[in-house]
């Protein structure tokens, strides 16, 4: 018996445990794509986790804390940029015919280069005000603006390999994306300079790198192919979605806060918090979704999934939690002194993991709907950010960050319980 077959069987037993059936073959194609995203996802985990670790020690907690304001602020920056892409993914998987797939993808990169272009320019004449909104410096918010350039540039090539289920080719090149995050790093600090911006240099040419081989990998699939009726649908959705990513993305403005009512410091303490568990729960529903969302996407009984992620939940929820509180404690023991570890800080963080994990699992199966999908997804996202900021304004000042991982449990509760309540909407066709 190989490996492959052995591991198979196992997860076998495991999916007849908890779903009380048979896993048939359509089930067995999904956990084999997620295996391939999960390794590439593990390999690439323990680069990022070194990086981290690394640069943490290297530049300190304020300096950390300026790199975790940077990637905070880029993320936000690259909303409008990336929005597209959600679409391009749904719609792209639900066909079956290879011409029209291009097409889809073909529109999609066309809209979001446009879009991309377009909001660069804006953000850079806009830079002095929205400066003084983020709470940061004029280099900082350049430096940025460029992370969400290059980022889209990666999600959007990455994403690709997505529609049409190439998950080997994902796993591994998320995975080299990681390794050349660290080798890049490495490679700079090793010329005795430690400062944010080589850790922002890394980023940049890991994200630059993986998007031009995908580039040259992906020539077959994109074409300079223009179709209006499939563009109105993609900014359709993306309209509708976009309220939803701005505010999802905004749940970052507890590092702004933090910044504002403690020290730069404390971002960098609660960044460090935030890796191994928050960080660690989006990356593992991130390799379940690679393969995920095309799969629901192309479903047509979305109810008949929302019923299996619900039985599989308490399962996860006993596994990911207590692993995430662990490797928190790992994590800062491996960070240094300089960074003091608190059980009951972590212990939030690791319930807000769990929490994470479960309404992103809830948030992606609404995507897969479509336009209505997008707008529930778009409420609920907008509710988490409400209670986030009204949260933190009232806990920071009294608490500091453990006032900002409670914030979290919280946010991510009521998000999940609405979009639970509103699960009627997956039966609609």
């Amino acid at each position: 018996m190989t490996v492959k077959e052995l591991g198979l069987r196992l997860l076998s037993v495991l999916y007849e445990l908890i779903f009380k059936e048979k896993m048939d073959d359509q089930a067995r194609s999904f956990v084999l794509s997620t295996s391939y995203v999960g390794i590439g996802t593990v390999v690439g985990s323990l680069f990022t986790l070194a990086f981290s670790i690394i640069a943490a020690r290297a530049l300190g907690p304020g300096n950390f804390g300026i790199l975790g304001l940077v990637t905070t602020v880029g993320t936000i920056l690259a909303i409008s940029m990336i929005a597209a892409s959600t679409p391009m993914i749904k719609y792209g998987s639900e066909v079956q015919d290879h011409r029209v797939q291009v097409t889809i993808i073909s529109t999609a990169y066309i809209l979001i280069a446009v879009v991309t272009v377009a909001s660069a320019c804006i953000f850079v004449l806009f830079s002095a005000p929205l400066s003084y909104l983020f709470g940061v410096t004029a280099e900082v918010f350049f430096f940025a603006l460029f992370l969400a350039v290059t980022s889209t540039f990666y999600q959007l090539t990455t994403n690709s390999l997505r529609v049409f289920f190439k998950m080997r080719a994902y796993a591994l090149l998320t995975a080299a994306q990681s390794v050349i995050l660290l080798a890049a790093f490495l490679a700079l600090i090793s010329k005795n300079l430690t400062s944010w911006e080589l850790a922002a240099y890394s980023y940049y040419l890991s994200y630059a790198v993986i998007g031009f081989i995908l580039v040259v990998y992906l020539k077959d699939y994109i074409k300079l192919r223009f179709e209006r009726s499939w563009a109105k649908k993609i900014v359709h959705y993306s309209l509708l979605a976009l309220p939803g990513g701005v505010a999802a993305t905004f749940m970052g403005v507890d590092r702004i806060l933090l910044n504002k009512f403690t020290t730069t410091a404390d971002v960098g303490i609660y960044n460090a918090y935030f890796l191994p568990s928050i960080t660690v729960a989006v990356l593992l529903w991130m390799v379940i979704n690679a393969a995920f969302f095309p799969y629901a996407s192309k479903s047509d009984d979305k109810l008949a999934i929302l019923r299996r992620v619900n039985k599989a939940m308490p399962y996860l929820a006993a596994a990911l939690a207590p692993s995430v509180l662990l490797l928190e404690w790992i994590v800062f023991f491996l960070y240094g002194r300089q960074y003091p570890f608190s059980w009951e800080i972590a212990l939030f963080f690791a319930i807000a993991a769990t929490m994470a994990f479960f309404y992103q699992a809830l948030s992606w199966l609404m995507a897969s709907q479509g336009t209505r999908g997008a707008t529930v997804n778009t409420l609920s996202s907008i509710i988490a950010l409400i209670v986030l900021v009204g949260f933190d304004v009232v806990l920071i000042p009294r608490i500091g960050i453990l006032g900002a991982a409670i914030t979290l449990v919280f946010a991510y509760l009521v998000a999940a319980s609405y979009l639970l309540s509103r699960r009627r909407v997956l039966s609609a066709n």
